[in-house]
């Protein structure tokens, strides 16, 4: 496939395995955020209609239990056999320890050695994951994309409900961020945030500094480059108007963030577990094409009323591997 011949502004519904290896081109996307399942062991569902979007009262978004199984041993196989032992040992050795777990990162495995194959080389890739098994998914990451490719690990902190007499309150995701190479985008000047906890002077020139130590600092820009704990983005708890009542939904304000980091006006902009469709609305927001895949229909139609609400006009290209395509 030609990347003249990607398609863009569009939704797949169907396994996106089998999508980003029929579908997307060899190195033709330039920005890939991906927030899969993360082994936590239950199902979920969709929320009571949420501020006029019609999603459907106990509808399941998704299942996000693992077992050990015949499929989950005929794709080790295919690891192992695909030229890239080391993976292949490395989960072997999972299924010693956790079968659930070693089923989940087989899962994962052949989807991420597609988004290396799919992204550019000077593209960047976002996952998004938890405590559950961001520790092993941060290893699976080094040996598909290399460690030299590791830019950050970056803390998502956030405040809400939930505590526990005997650990401290598990309050924050994990955000891996990789390149494809040592060439990539980074629009540091896009994303500044606000300097807090200093006082600022001015001198006769009209230039702002402050004090440390009785030296002056000048301010090179008007804020600064946020740190890898990110804990100014609030998640989307209460009366949000954002919140369309999908599990697991990320504020657009994360994704803003991302897209304007790590891609340019008119990149192409990948996510293979879309959902609610939060990264497409700020891909489109932020005048980038974009891509999204989801297994679910229910989720697509959320995300495609979404879309519409948000853009008048939009068109908005759905393509079901077991239906026709259809353009709405």
């Amino acid at each position: 496939m030609n990347i003249e011949e990607i398609k863009t502004d569009i939704l797949y519904c169907g396994d996106n395995l089998e999508i980003l290896r029929k579908h997307i081109p060899d190195d033709s996307v330039d920005l890939i955020y991906l927030d899969p399942p993360f082994c936590s062991n239950r199902d979920y569902r969709v929320a009571p209609e949420a501020n006029g979007m019609p999603s459907g009262s106990g509808i399941k978004a998704f299942s996000d239990t693992w077992s050990w199984g015949e499929d989950a041993l005929n794709t080790l196989e295919e690891i192992k056999s695909g030229g890239m032992s080391g993976l292949g040992r490395f989960l072997e050795g999972i299924t010693a320890l956790d079968g659930p777990l070693a089923a989940y990162l087989v899962m994962m495995t052949p989807r991420l050695l597609e988004i290396k194959r799919v992204l550019k080389d000077t593209g960047s890739v976002y996952l998004h994951c938890n405590t559950a098994a961001s520790h092993y998914l941060k290893l699976l990451m080094d040996m598909i994309f290399g460690p030299e490719n590791f830019r950050n690990e970056i803390i998502w902190s956030y405040k809400g409900g939930g505590r526990s007499r005997k650990h401290f309150a598990r309050k924050h995701d994990t955000i891996f961020f990789y390149t494809g190479s040592h060439h990539w985008t980074f629009n540091y000047q896009d994303v500044l945030v606000d300097r807090t906890n200093r006082t600022y002077f001015t001198d006769k020139n009209g230039e702002r500094y402050w004090l440390k130590y009785g030296k002056k600092y000048y301010l090179k820009h008007d804020g600064k480059v946020p740190e890898d704990c990110w804990a100014d983005i609030e998640p989307l708890h209460g009366p949000y108007k954002e919140r369309l009542g999908y599990p697991t939904q990320k504020p657009l304000s994360l994704l803003e963030r991302i897209i304007k980091a790590s891609s340019n006006e008119g990149d192409i902009i990948l996510d293979p577990f879309c959902g609610c469709g939060t990264t497409l609305a700020a891909a489109r927001k932020l005048d980038r094409r974009w891509i999204g895949i989801d297994s679910n229909s229910d989720a697509l139609r959320v995300t495609s009323d979404r879309l519409r609400e948000s853009f008048p006009g939009i068109r908005i290209r759905i393509e079901d591997l077991l239906a026709a395509t259809a353009d709405i």
